[in-house]
């Protein structure tokens, strides 16, 4: 087995395909409000990484109608996942009256909700901790990096510690957390890339999504790369780190993600022309050509 394969994960688990359904539940974000910040992070578009869901505007009941319809006849369980921008950035009632609309249909086995690490106080996770009796639940936290300095130069708002915090108060409640990281930061190095994957295996999270960085029009990353400040990595260079990450990580974290496709419109860079299909199969063939596999340097915590 070259990685853990989330696929391969949810039907051992579940004993069947499980489908993600993206909801777009109308949230901004603290780093956007002047709560932590103004401007939001330096890459992020107008949808806070969302456009694959409906709008807003849609009744989130009528949004996992609707998706549940376009997967009909490919699954028969479900994931409601709460995608766009902090979806813990509200008080705990309207929280909760949120994540109660998308459970509309008990064929949906997972509740996923995908925020930042400083707006999950304890109460909220208390709230989240809550719907394990009804189904299972996952946590998502964007850091993308480990390194102090490129959280600063993205605007993240956060710092490591923040998120360390995070997780392990989110831990204690038994629920289940996945990491997403941007893998090709231009201001990380490699060292950056094997600290981050000690850093998830020592905490024991349950999952990663490793992206690419992508750079869409009207942002500050945009306006930086016109400029020509920024000089995003080659496709070889995404393959050696993922590589890398992978070789380092517990090999028990599952891997959600690899590559990501980015917007369809207003991009000025993202997966190098290509589609994720086509950069994980070029991933896959590197590392059989490689004989590696994840976890193979998994060898330096003390477990």
């Amino acid at each position: 087995m070259l990685y853990n394969k989330l696929s391969d994960y949810l039907k051992k688990r579940y004993g069947e395909r499980v489908q993600r359904l993206p909801i777009n539940a109308g949230f901004t974000c603290p780093n956007k409000t002047g709560l932590r910040g103004t401007g939001g992070c330096i890459y992020c578009e107008e949808t806070g990484s969302g456009f694959a869901s409906l709008s807003p505007k849609t009744p989130i009941s009528e949004q996992i109608r609707y998706m549940i319809e376009r997967y009909k006849g490919k699954a028969n369980k479900y994931m409601a996942y709460f995608q766009s921008n902090t979806n813990t950035y509200a008080p705990v009632h309207v929280l909760k009256k949120i994540y109660d609309s998308a459970l509309v249909d008990d064929r949906i086995v997972i509740l996923d909700i995908s925020t930042r690490p400083d707006t999950v106080e304890d109460e909220k996770l208390e709230l989240i901790a809550s719907y394990k009796e009804k189904l299972d639940v996952y946590l998502e936290f964007g850091l993308q990096s480990v390194n102090y300095k490129t959280l600063k130069i993205l605007n993240r708002g956060h710092t490591l510690a923040e998120f360390i915090d995070a997780v392990n108060r989110a831990k204690k409640r038994n629920i289940e957390i996945i990491v997403h990281m941007i893998i090709d930061m231009p201001w990380d190095d490699k060292e950056d890339i094997i600290e981050g994957a000690k850093i998830l295996s020592a905490l024991k999270i349950d999952g990663v999504k490793l992206h690419s960085l992508y750079i869409t029009k009207n942002t500050i990353l945009g306006k930086m790369y016109e400029k020509g400040e920024v000089i995003p990595l080659s496709l070889e260079e995404f393959i050696e780190r993922n590589i890398l990450f992978l070789e380092y990580l517990d090999p028990d974290i599952v891997i959600h993600r690899l590559a990501a496709d980015p917007p369809k419109t207003g991009v000025l860079h993202g997966n190098w022309g290509m589609s994720k299909i086509k950069i994980i199969n070029i991933l896959e063939k590197e590392m059989k050509k490689r004989n590696t596999y994840q976890g193979r340097l998994f060898n330096y915590l003390n477990n």
